[in-house]
């Protein structure tokens, strides 16, 4: 067996109560790594077709890989795997934090759950034994009180998944939230914890996670700190933390504006002035994830009029982004309050942001009135309405338990003429990086088989050492015949680093050569990049053939034409600029060997890669 690994998936039945152990064998490990690429695998052999998401049979896995938790730099990520009950798919979600480690230190990989129990519960790995345990008295409680709670009743050496009451409501953007602030945002995880009544995953554990080459693994870790710091990837934007990056993004067009109809500097100027001492403002300290040098993250204390004493987590870039520029909200103060409003409830910041800005575009068409709203003033910049929003989201409470089902259920509910204003794929409301900016971004979008991320594909930038033959992120927007091509290598990559446990922010802060390194010290077993490069190849195909499985094909859903520039942009740095996402999707499964109709693999890539019973299944 290769090192890394306990070598074990706890597998849990909520109905009877009843866990067994699912073994992991050397192949599985060396084909998938772990992540969202064992759990793909595991979900494809185990879960039955056509499985609706908030069915007791659907599964819901959390996933370490063999780099969490080991002195591998940024080796702290775990992934969230399932069928999303938001778009109906195949669906993964990152996270970090302690968890992960925890995890491994408690004797297992990962854990899969099915069924649903008859009352609240929470299940407990400790030092290898697992436990399904009551939590009726933390049901109803958001997550930071449940962090308190079993901490005070179990220790404070315990890690803890949880959701809060959007979860337990089933609101289908609710997430998973671990340390109160780091959160398994996307794809609507929260709505199906909640849909098994368990409330939480907690873990606690010392077993050592056994290493092939301990005292290389520390030379490696120097090595890539040296060369983190030498600055030729982005450890140091990494270091600010991403919200820093958000006037930037408001500058350039990365980040949309006005429910992706504006420009920036022109609708959103002071979002585009802001400094970082502005930004900054309230953070008191810095926090990092499991040994990680970059230290992205912060705390934050405000005490203001409006919002009060409120102690929380500093928003990043893509929760600014949605609730500022998107929605024209330049009060700082509503964006700590809103990010807290979601960490607690436990819903993703993209989803709710995308949403609240797709209602006040409709409130401002006249699509809607205060009526509809139940009172509020739904317009651009009211930060306080913002705010009321999205806790009505959260509680599905009034027109919030409408928004709470998504985007498609809002526009049944508004009528067809609010579809324009809905930029989604599947419900998955779009990422904070425009297409317009970097055209890439449209066919990940659309076709990852997790539609709807930015993270995919690194979002379109390639780790130092990469010598990566097509235009780099946001530059030749005109040059978009080329860009698949890197999309292919740089998804493949991407899909082998976040399954083996690394951070993407890592990964784009050293050499790439580190990646491979690291995996040969951490199992013993020699890889190259190109043989990575195959792994996340393989992964690719096996969450593709998940959604074909279950009929499910992108190529034929909704796109929100103003995220392809159609009508283009009249002004700013992004006039003129349209995405021919058609043409980007040609090339795209031509380089994946998949068929252009409806995006099946070929029996021939399939077999190419060793996947012989999904070609049986598929081709029959």
């Amino acid at each position: 067996m290769l090192k890394g690994y306990t070598g074990k998936i706890a597998f849990v039945d909520l109905s009877p109560r009843e866990s067994r152990v699912i073994q992991l064998d050397e192949s599985i490990c060396s084909d998938f790594l772990g992540g969202y690429g064992i759990g793909a695998k595991l979900l494809y052999d185990f879960q039955k077709p056509n499985t609706d998401p908030l069915n007791p049979k659907s599964m819901i896995g959390f996933i370490t890989g063999p780099l969490t938790g080991t002195p591998a730099v940024t080796g702290s990520r775990f992934t969230v795997v399932g069928k999303s009950p938001l778009t109906g798919t195949w669906s993964d979600s990152n996270c970090g934090g302690y968890f992960g480690p925890a995890l491994k230190m408690a004797g297992y990989d990962g854990i899969l759950v099915q069924e649903r129990a008859d009352e609240p519960v929470y299940v407990l790995i400790e030092e290898g034994k697992v436990t399904i345990n009551d939590a009726k008295d933390i049901w109803g409680k958001n997550t930071t009180e449940v962090e308190q709670t079993l901490k005070k009743r179990l220790g404070n050496d315990i890690q803890i998944a949880s959701i809060g009451k959007a979860g337990e409501k089933q609101v289908l953007i609710a997430n998973v939230i671990h340390d109160m602030r780091r959160a398994a945002g996307r794809s609507g995880f929260g709505a199906l914890m909640g849909s098994k009544n368990l409330k939480a995953i907690v873990v606690k554990g010392r077993m050592a996670i056994p290493l092939a080459h301990p005292e290389k693994i520390l030379h490696l870790r120097k090595e890539a700190i040296v060369d983190m710091k030498k600055g030729n990837g982005l450890f140091e934007a990494f270091q600010k933390g991403s919200a820093a990056y958000t006037p930037s993004g408001i500058s350039t067009g990365d980040a949309p504006t006005k429910n992706w109809s504006g420009v920036g500097r022109e609708d959103f100027a002071q979002g585009a002035d802001w400094s970082e001492e502005e930004i900054y403002k309230y953070r008191t300290k810095k926090y990092t994830c499991w040994e990680c040098p970059i230290v992205c993250g912060g705390s934050v204390r405000m005490e203001t009029e409006e919002y009060g004493i409120l102690e929380s987590h500093q928003p990043e870039y893509e929760t600014m982004a949605a609730f500022s520029s998107n929605c024209l909200n330049d009060n700082l103060e509503s964006l700590i309050k809103v990010n807290h409003i979601c960490n607690d409830y436990g819903v993703d910041t993209i989803s709710a942001g995308g949403l609240v800005a797709f209602i006040i575009n409709c409130f401002e068409e006249g699509l809607i009135t205060k009526e509809d709203t139940d009172g509020l003033e739904m317009r651009w910049g009211n930060h306080q309405a913002i705010v009321k929003m999205t806790e009505k989201i959260a509680n599905r409470e009034g027109i919030g338990d409408i928004l709470a089902g998504g985007f498609e259920k809002a526009i049944k509910h508004i009528g067809k003429k609010a579809e324009q204003y809905a930029i989604h794929v599947r419900g998955e409301a779009l990422p904070m990086h425009d297409p317009r900016f970097e055209p890439a971004m449209a066919l990940i979008y659309k076709v990852n088989a997790s539609p709807a991320k930015h993270l995919p594909a690194s979002q379109y930038t390639g780790p130092p050492g990469l010598n990566l033959r097509a235009p780099q992120f946001g530059t030749e927007r005109e040059k978009q015949k080329e860009r698949a091509k890197g999309v292919k290598i740089l998804e493949c990559l991407n899909n082998s680093m976040s399954s083996s446990g690394m951070c993407v922010r890592g990964y784009l802060s050293f050499d790439v050569q580190f990646l491979p390194a690291f995996l040969g010290a951490v199992t013993g077993k020699d890889w190259t990049l190109e043989e990575l490069t195959q792994v996340g190849e393989r992964i690719a195909n096996v969450r593709q053939a998940f959604n074909i499985r279950d009929g499910v094909n992108f190529i034929k859903e909704y796109f929100p034409s103003l995220a392809l520039g159609n009508p283009p942009l009249e002004s700013g740095p992004l006039k003129g600029v349209s995405i021919d996402l058609e043409l980007m999707m040609d090339e795209y499964f031509k380089e994946m060997d998949w068929d252009r109709e409806s995006g099946k693999p070929s029996r021939k890539k399939l077999q190419e890669l060793g996947l012989e019973d999904i070609a049986t299944d598929l081709y029959g």
